[in-house]
């Protein structure tokens, strides 16, 4: 869950800032041609749920004066989402190597909006996640003890994962391991979180047939802002890592599952070839591939 871009409402003193949906990073892009002008990397403004699956927000808490991540699930999928049930059954297990790899949950609480009830699911914020890190990097690469950290961290955390019964879900992928802040952040104010990140970027939403934008619309969206450094530049120590997205998890022993909705480059072979249910094995195959894209410059495949 990578912070992205902030927004500040004053008539609640909440200041937020959004990341791209966890299953459609660029916005506009419906199965026909768009209604609106296009704005790269926020949501999905042809979808009346908002977003893929959910849009997250960095939140101000005023009570406990810290910065939490607020994920906003689509009104469609709310009523069916179990992943904060998920991440509160992990967090309850018992403590042994690469629980601290899997994020906590916070809270969680209903909001009303204009597309209907949305489930907000709180957790600590992220700094940025390991495909960020490698795109804003001219190299790709990461220094080659923080790679070994990151491996060592990420196969801790699937096997934790296994040993709760609890298979991934394909979703293991360089845009959902996160890197925490290197310092805590609630430190700052969210005036001086402004002053060091810079403040949010506003695009206004543009019907093309120049018509009014209808009931459920933003009338403007928030371009992501960059929190994060480039790959080669984090240094040893500062490459604790967050396993985030539990939107796709499941006990293949409760819940059997026949596809992957993971990206393609990524997908285990039973999933393409077999009717079997997907189980550990899949797990298996899709960490062996972001073990190496993250030791190395590129995607195995």
């Amino acid at each position: 869950m990578s912070m992205r871009t902030f927004i500040t409402r004053t008539e609640d003193d909440v200041h937020r800032y959004t990341a791209r949906s966890n299953k459609s990073s660029t916005s506009n892009r419906g199965p026909g041609m768009s209604q609106y002008r296009l704005i790269e990397d926020v949501e999905d403004l042809d979808s009346s749920e908002h977003g893929g699956y959910s849009t997250i927000w960095l939140a101000h808490d005023l009570q406990k004066a810290q910065y939490v991540a607020v994920k906003v699930v689509t009104a469609d999928a709310s009523d069916c989402t179990q992943e904060d049930s998920l991440i509160s059954s992990l967090e309850n297990a018992p403590s042994r190597p690469g629980k601290g790899v899997i994020l906590p949950l916070v809270d969680t609480f209903w909001a009303d909006g204009p597309n209907g009830k949305h489930k907000c699911i709180i957790t600590p914020p992220a700094r940025m996640s390991l495909f960020d890190a490698k795109e804003a990097s001219t190299f790709g690469l990461f220094r080659p003890k923080v790679a070994q950290s990151i491996i060592a961290q990420l196969i801790q955390g699937v096997g934790f994962l296994h040993s709760e019964h609890v298979v991934y879900g394909g979703d293991l992928h360089l845009g959902n391991i996160l890197l925490q802040f290197p310092e805590a952040i609630d430190r700052l104010s969210p005036s001086e979180l402004y002053e060091k990140f810079g403040k949010p970027e506003a695009e206004a939403i543009v019907r093309l047939d120049g018509k009014p934008l209808t009931n459920g619309v933003p009338a403007q969206v928030f371009i992501p802002g960059w929190f994060g450094i480039r790959s080669e530049d984090i240094d040893f120590g500062e490459e604790r890592i967050i396993l985030s997205d539990f939107g796709e998890s499941f006990n293949p022993h409760i819940s059997p599952t026949f596809s992957s909705k993971t990206l393609p480059l990524l997908q285990p072979p039973e999933a393409r070839f077999s009717d079997e249910p997907l189980s550990f094995a899949a797990d298996i195959w899709t960490l062996a591939c972001t073990i190496w894209e993250i030791a190395g410059y590129r995607p195995l495949f």
